[in-house]
């Protein structure tokens, strides 16, 4: 059952195609006043990755019990955020930056889930390395191609682009890491042409790895296997 959300306090409009801002009565007051005063700089690195096809409604709780209440499924994580093809539910950092990041990151999800989504249907299946490696790019930027050498390292590389929720848990760091570079390369071979028939598939009901096949002529995992191959010569030749 669709959770009936707290009516909004007030609407934001911004900048970005399709995007407007819905803050819950109940939003905790600082974050409410962070994103008043700072709503059009917030949202701009949000500009080049596409149109918002709703409303998105910002809900604060004040733990980590209270946003797991907000899962369809339980999670192993300790989370920050939920978000959905409608909302972000968060518990808001301190620092302002730190919540710039996570609400860029946040919002980036549900922008990819809006995008992708058919019409009224479910969010489709996206693995750890799109999903996970879009929002980090948006919220943070080009990852540092040095660092692809200690991924090389990992014994358990190759699990970590379609990581379960329990193998994000149990090492978050390498998890996230490897969505960075791995959607960071996809995106420098494909662009924003690959990213529009990928999304463009996705709502026509196709599984990811069909949409994947469809948009860029190639396997998803044959391009994963071709980058961790890649990854593992340039540590090798470092």
């Amino acid at each position: 059952m669709q959770r009936k959300p707290p009516a909004p306090l007030e609407t934001v409009a911004t900048a970005v195609p399709g995007l407007t801002l819905r803050l819950a009565a109940d939003l905790h007051e600082a974050t409410r006043l962070f994103v008043l005063e700072n709503v059009d700089a917030l949202v701009e690195p949000l500009r080049p990755w596409g149109r918002f096809r709703h409303a998105v409604l910002l809900q604060t709780v004040a733990d980590n019990d209270a946003l797991h209440a907000h899962l369809d499924l339980p999670s192993h994580a300790e989370l920050q955020a939920v978000a959905g093809l409608d909302r972000v539910v968060f518990c808001p950092p301190a620092s302002p930056e730190a919540l710039r990041r996570l609400l860029l990151h946040e919002l980036a999800h549900v922008q990819c889930f809006q995008r992708c989504t058919p019409p009224h249907g479910r969010v489709p299946y996206l693995p750890t390395w799109f999903r996970e490696g879009l929002a980090l790019r948006v919220a943070h930027g080009r990852p540092d191609p040095k660092e692809r050498r200690q991924l090389a390292r990992h014994p358990q590389l190759a699990l970590l682009a379609n990581a379960d929720d329990a193998q994000i848990a149990r090492d978050p760091a390498a998890a996230y890491a490897l969505a960075a570079h791995l959607f960071t390369a996809w995106h420098d071979r494909f662009g924003t042409i690959g990213l529009t028939g990928l999304y463009a598939a996705t709502r026509q009901g196709h599984p990811f790895a069909t949409a994947f096949q469809r948009s860029c002529q190639q396997r998803c995992n044959e391009f994963i296997e071709l980058w961790l191959a890649a990854v593992r010569r340039e540590a090798r030749s470092a």
